[in-house]
């Protein structure tokens, strides 16, 4: 789909924005430390030698050695000696431009770019000693370090990109499946809305024709407002479907007398199961509290005993239980019938899921158990479902509030 596509394009480029910055500068950081550390240790090399006195050699330093050497200059700043040998690629004339370039300058230490030397000078008894020590090894380092450092970011910056594309599709999945769900809903929708309006316009054809008698100009009235309630009930079931998944607020919830709320709806609902020739029973421990949005969690109920009166074989029954333990509380709705499978249980949670010859009559539109899951995450509460030993079972789990 163009908008996931859309998604995963932001989400790389956004998150690539993000490590191509922290990897600058990561990067540059480390490159400029060592640098300066480079710097600051050749000069350190430099006050050292100056202080014990020696003109020439090589500095220890790791495992390479750092050459450097010394011009003596009387106090008319002529050149009057040079200790070490250490040679630049230059006659005796370039010593003395050396020389004189390096007496005249401002600072008593600094780099001089042109011969890539750093020089310290300071005054002796003869005239002045200028100390040198040859940069071009800190720079030949300094580069191949920046080289490393760029190299080693791009092959960074290459996992991250790699990381991205992949962490791309399993972020924006939810959106993806939300996207399809949605989808399928108005779909769903558009179906089950588009064959009650059939019927309707049908029969409404039928009725104004001519040759018609009462009875069948009747039948053909029953059938529309038949169908009009179906579609009642199903703009119901949708309007409150939308309220179910909308947040609550922490005001509309309260401490909850659960038990009561329990032996109330199993009341209220024991004339429906005696009337379609079903037995509701219940076991009910007394003073469970919990917090919640009472309405709702009457409404959460009630769906799952509608539910088990419509989906109980004839001649079944249905059991209610409600028992706790500790902080934890357990509210069991079983009925008879045919075995949910395993694999099908997660989906009779969907929005108009009716997958099976059990769930694809007209008993319900199957919105119901959708509805409750919708509540049951509004109010904290924890629904299931498993089947087995002749039973299908849907469970609530709630978390008792302290008395």
């Amino acid at each position: 789909m163009r908008e996931i596509r859309g998604l995963r394009v932001k989400f790389v480029v956004s998150n690539m924005l993000m490590v191509t910055a922290l990897l600058c500068l990561a990067l540059f950081a480390i490159g400029f430390f060592n640098n300066s550390r480079l710097e600051q240790r050749s000069l350190e090399l430099l006050e050292q030698e100056a202080a014990a006195g020696s003109g020439a050699g090589t500095f220890l330093e790791g495992d390479g050695r750092i050459p450097h050497f010394s011009l003596i200059l009387n106090r008319d700043r002529e050149l009057i000696g040079l200790e070490g040998q250490y040679s630049f690629g230059v006659d005796d004339a370039a010593l003395r431009r050396l020389a004189a370039e390096s007496i005249s300058a401002r600072e008593d230490r600094g780099i001089m770019e042109q011969y890539q030397l750093r020089y310290l000078r300071f005054p002796t008894e003869e005239g002045y000693r200028i100390m040198y020590v040859d940069t071009s090894i800190g720079s030949e380092f300094t580069a191949g370090m920046w080289r490393s450092l760029f190299l080693t970011g791009g092959a960074v910056w290459l996992c991250f990109l790699g990381v991205s594309l992949l962490l791309s599709k399993w972020a924006v999945s939810p959106v993806e499946k939300a996207l399809q769900r949605e989808k399928q809903f108005i779909a769903d929708s558009s179906h089950e809305l588009k064959t009650p309006l059939t019927v309707i316009m049908a029969n409404g054809e039928l009725l104004s024709g001519e040759d018609k008698t009462p009875e069948e100009a009747r039948r053909w009235t029953a059938n529309i407002l038949q169908e009009a309630v179906g579609m009642k009930k199903l703009v119901e079931e949708l309007l409150e479907l939308a309220r179910s998944e909308a947040p609550l607020s922490a005001e509309k919830k309260s401490r909850v007398n659960l038990s009561d709320l329990v032996i109330e709806s199993v009341l209220s609902f024991e004339a429906v199961f005696f009337q379609n020739g079903r037995e509701l029973l219940s076991d009910v421990e007394e003073g469970i509290f919990v917090r919640g949005a009472e309405t709702e969690l009457r409404r959460l109920i009630c769906i799952l005993l509608d539910n088990a009166e419509k989906y109980s074989e004839e001649g079944g029954s249905a059991r209610v239980e409600l028992r706790s333990s500790g902080r934890r509380v357990c509210l069991t709705v079983s009925n008879t019938g045919e075995p949910i499978p395993e694999d099908r249980m997660k989906e009779l949670f969907e929005r108009f899921y009716r997958g099976d010859a059990a769930r694809s009559d007209q008993k319900g539109y199957g919105l119901g158990l959708s509805i409750a899951k919708n509540i049951a995450e509004r109010n904290r509460v924890r629904i299931h479902g498993e089947s087995g030993e002749g039973e299908n079972r849907f469970i609530l789990e709630f978390r008792a509030e302290k008395n």
